[in-house]
């Protein structure tokens, strides 16, 4: 007796049996014979593909190969009945037994656990049919193309980068340059859509949480410009900034615990400072105002753009190398000064650069400093940006309560940072 033979086989039973559960649920209201292939079918093409898997002592190629054949044949065979009878030309299950045929092959040459967790990702991606087709029918072009490009930045672009320093003084490194750019880039789709999905059912302010992770800028200049024509809910509008706002901090906090975690020990004070204070006035607000109930979304333009992550992406580099150059000529207050001027435009960027160089072009403290006061000046253009858009109900509101943000968060790092 063979047992681990027979336990291969009867995981090939098993991948079979997975798969034809979903496929037999599918089409369990037809009557009896009129079924292409349920639950017994399934079950028995994966038995069948591990049988042949265990038939040859060197080379099994052949006789899978023939085994495919026949397993093909017949669901040429079923679909060309079952088309014409039904007029139904998809042929997902036909497709299905012959996968179920390799994955029961598959378990037994080695692979147990990779066959059953392939059966079970198949019979879920069959199962989930519906919700594919209506989030297809959804789809706008411009979110297809983003998906494909955050994809192809993925599986395509960011494996191909040489893995080494490189440029002058060998301040790039290629491939940490494009999982940083995909780390950004997911942050921004998972936002978009998080607002695209959710946003006109979570109200203003969930809203603005979401779209926080996607483009606090964004938030702000959309809930900004609307709160002119919100006369009863301008407050609202103005919470829901400072929320945005607030929520550069837990996307900071991953994208530096991905690159540099040491330097949250340090940070940590005034990154609570600042996402607290925002946090209050937002809960005092929506205190004061909870009888009123208006859902609304912000429309962010785009989850993501392919020519916007390669220019985030030479940012960087360019912030790597004028780091080097800066510490090297300037030392910390040149450091300090280009952390400024880059917070104007793009918190994320300087901070990653900042967190990537600290391990080993400068002191972590200095890459703190550097960070915060980023964060500061980024959090000063929001509110700058809240008071010109929407005029004097932001600058009691948003602008207000992120100056107390500001401020409250430089005491704070100059107390903890020096």
């Amino acid at each position: 007796m063979d047992e681990p033979l027979l336990h291969r086989l009867a995981v090939a039973l098993g991948v079979g049996l997975i798969v034809g559960v979903e496929r037999g649920w599918r089409s369990r209201l037809e009557a009896g014979g009129q079924r292409p292939a349920g639950v017994r079918t399934f079950s028995l093409v994966g038995l069948l593909g591990g049988v042949l898997a265990s038939l040859g002592d060197n080379d099994t190629s052949a006789v899978l190969a023939a085994g495919i054949l026949a397993v093909g044949g017949f669901g040429i065979v079923t679909y060309v009945l079952t088309a014409r009878e039904t007029r139904d030309l998809g042929m997902t299950t036909e497709l299905a037994l012959i996968v179920t045929f390799g994955l029961g092959a598959l378990s037994v040459l080695g692979a147990p656990f990779e066959a059953t967790a392939a059966a079970i990702v198949m019979a879920l991606v069959l199962g989930l049919k519906s919700e594919f087709h209506e989030a297809i029918l959804g789809l706008e072009r411009h979110e297809l193309l983003a998906t494909l490009q955050l994809l192809l930045i993925a599986v395509v672009l960011v494996p191909l980068l040489p893995s080494r320093p490189m440029g002058p003084w060998d301040a790039v490194n290629p491939r940490t340059v494009g999982m940083l750019v995909l780390l950004i880039a997911g942050f921004s789709y998972i936002g978009y859509f998080a607002v695209r999905a959710f946003g006109s059912r979570l109200g203003l302010m969930l809203t603005a949480l979401f779209g926080g992770l996607s483009s606090s800028t964004a938030v702000t200049v959309a809930y900004a410009r609307r709160s002119l024509s919100a006369d009863s809910h301008r407050a609202l509008f103005g919470a829901g900034i400072a929320l945005a706002a607030a929520m550069m901090v837990p996307r900071l906090s991953i994208e530096i615990a991905v690159v540099n975690p040491a330097l949250l020990q340090g940070l940590w004070p005034t990154f609570v400072t600042l996402a607290l204070v925002p946090l209050a006035g937002v809960a005092w607000v929506t205190y004061r105002n909870a009888h009123v109930d208006m859902p609304h979304d912000v429309q962010l333009s785009n989850p993501l753009q392919l020519r916007t992550a390669v220019v985030f992406g030479l940012l960087l580099s360019v912030l790597f190398i004028a780091g080097h150059l800066i510490q090297q000529s300037l030392g910390d207050a040149g450091m300090y000064a280009m952390a400024a001027v880059a917070g104007l435009v793009d918190v994320d960027a300087i901070s990653l650069s900042l967190a990537q160089a600290a391990s080993k072009d400068f002191e972590a403290s200095t890459a703190e400093r550097a960070i915060v006061i980023a964060m500061l000046v980024n959090t000063a253009s929001k509110a700058v940006l809240a008071a010109t858009l929407g005029g004097m109900p932001m600058l009691r509101s948003a602008t207000a309560v992120l100056a107390v943000a500001l401020v409250a968060g430089a005491t704070v790092a100059f107390l903890t940072l020096g």
